[in-house]
């Protein structure tokens, strides 16, 4: 890629996002793979922090939700929590990671029925190809875009900035056949149905990241990003009894904004054991520690 970069005449320094929320030159990060899980997410949260901090605001959760997944963290006195290990695929990665909580709704989520008649929305996307029905590629699924037409929640002659037009029609029909028939609902109803499921999805993944972290919901602004972000919103903010929702001006891209404003960081970690008193021999490790870190920079 930086030989690509090169031809295309872009002579910057080629710096890669890491997982932990901060940028490293691309050599340094080649050497050091595992660093770069979720660093997408965490670019989502590094870009609803500074969003939410120009607004006045430190203490945050922010809700980046895109097509297939809602990427749910927390930031508290302006600093995105970090964990010192995740998993990724049940395996654990034992590097720091922004603490992103990632669940499978997203505006493609398909909405379907269980064997018991239950309403579903999720783990399964349309993605962008078919898309949701009212994409009108040939989709015939139900999906939270859909029901977000219906409901009015999205313009359909506006979408994308007007570069795309929606057919409400399709969205209708798909959750006509799929939804609305099948529980004897109305078109209107069933589209309610698929957005309330889904935003208690979301709420869910908030009250883990908050809640059950001892956090108190209420004493943080929400801060809703990614394509699909805004749409949810207000109704996830009801849910936890948020006060303030700080809607970016351009929600969809802040995730590429965080990788522009975020940090440069190298990390080194070492195991040193030694005696409680050997407090010279740890500054001496800690200096030499200093220096390797700095080196990159």
């Amino acid at each position: 890629m930086g030989t690509e970069l090169s031809a295309f005449g872009v002579d910057a320094p080629f710096q890669v996002m890491q997982s932990r929320g901060g940028i490293s030159a691309a050599g340094t990060a080649t050497k050091r793979p595992v660093r770069l899980f979720l660093s997408g997410p965490a670019a989502g949260v590094i870009g609803g922090s500074r969003a939410g901090q120009a607004s006045g605001s430190h203490d945050l959760i922010t809700v980046d939700i895109g097509g297939t997944s809602c990427d749910i963290a927390l930031v508290a006195g302006g600093r995105p929590l970090v964990r010192p290990e995740g998993g990724i695929d049940g395996y654990p990665v034992r590097v720091p990671m922004v603490d992103v909580n990632a669940i499978g709704s997203g505006g493609g989520s398909i909405a379907w029925l269980d064997e018991a008649g239950g309403l579903r929305v999720g783990p399964r996307s349309a993605g962008a190809d078919p898309g949701p029905a009212c994409y009108g590629r040939g989709g015939q699924l139900a999906t939270v875009t859909d029901a977000s037409i219906v409901l009015g929640v999205l313009n359909p002659d506006y979408f994308a900035g007007g570069s795309v037009s929606l057919d409400r029609q399709l969205a209708e029909q798909a959750i006509r056949d799929t939804i609305a028939v099948p529980l004897s609902l109305s078109v209107e109803q069933a589209a309610l149905g698929i957005h309330r499921v889904v935003n208690a999805q979301m709420a869910e993944g908030m009250r883990q990241v908050s809640i059950r972290q001892g956090h108190d919901p209420r004493d943080f602004a929400l801060v809703p990003l990614g394509g699909a972000g805004p749409v949810h919103g207000i109704p996830l903010a009801e849910e936890l009894s948020i006060d303030t929702v700080i809607v970016p001006r351009h929600p969809g891209v802040l995730s590429a904004e965080g990788l522009l404003v975020a940090p440069i960081e190298h990390e080194v970690s070492v195991g040193f054991p030694c005696d409680l008193d050997s407090a010279k021999s740890m500054r001496c490790k800690r200096s030499s520690m200093t220096w390797t870190a700095s080196a990159p920079l």
